[in-house]
């Protein structure tokens, strides 16, 4: 059964797998050690028999979220996992008095799209060159009502 939980140290290794697998990004273990000393990260981890499946991550600023990241190893895509990280995400911003979401996704990253605007999340803007001064981020919001879902 896929429990999501918060991230603890014993994670650690298991998020390494799936930054690396997703994005790429070369985050070293130390990256996300220094998330869980961070007092406005909160990050969140789907687990099964203790084996890290994907993890969303956020930060809460002045009462305002923004993820950091959302990823999902690719054996394990397709099963809702993401979509249920955002919706724990959303619980613990209704429960802290946060009502507004945002981030930044890659504009080729249809998939990723089409989920937030599944959940809510509109378009507002684009962030030329975003990715590594190639690629455009698409800036997404959502605000909470405290009924969604």
């Amino acid at each position: 059964m896929i429990e999501f939980v918060l991230m603890e140290k014993r994670h650690l290794d298991g998020l390494v797998k799936v930054e690396e697998e997703c994005f790429n990004s070369g985050y070293a273990k130390n990256t996300f050690e220094k998330e869980l000393e961070n007092k406005i990260a909160v990050y969140f981890v789907a687990e099964e028999a203790d084996e890290v499946l994907g993890y969303a991550g956020m930060w809460n600023i002045c009462g305002s979220a923004d993820i950091m990241n959302v990823g999902v190893l690719k054996k394990n895509r397709c099963m809702g996992i993401a979509q249920k990280l955002l919706f724990v995400i959303e619980d613990y911003c209704r429960r802290n008095n946060v009502f507004e979401i945002n981030l930044e996704v890659r504009k080729s990253n249809i998939p990723a799209r089409n989920l937030y605007k599944k959940l809510g999340y509109n378009e507002i803007d684009v962030r030329k060159g975003y990715y590594d001064g190639k690629e455009d981020a698409v800036i997404m919001k959502k605000i909470l009502t405290g009924d969604e879902k």
